[in-house]
């Protein structure tokens, strides 16, 4: 492996699991979202609109991923 691609593990493994899996499930949501809202030519562009849904979808997502989890321990 190179140093860069150890670098970047070890900068990805230091970022909490919860915040790790809301930063992917939020740009996934992102991505959607604007593919079928706005199409593929708009993809690429940033709406504010799109990403503070997504960014609130991903945050509804994790706390009931966290609150099933949690459920399941107990």
């Amino acid at each position: 492996m190179g140093r860069l691609s150890e670098r970047f593990i070890k900068i990805w493994l230091a970022i909490p699991r919860w915040f790790g899996k809301f930063l992917l499930s939020a740009i996934t949501i992102y991505v959607f979202w604007t593919y079928f809202i706005n199409g593929l030519k708009n993809i690429f562009t940033v709406d504010t609109k799109a990403l503070v849904v997504s960014l609130v979808v991903s945050g509804m997502i994790i706390f009931l991923y966290n609150k099933a989890k949690k459920a399941e321990s107990e």
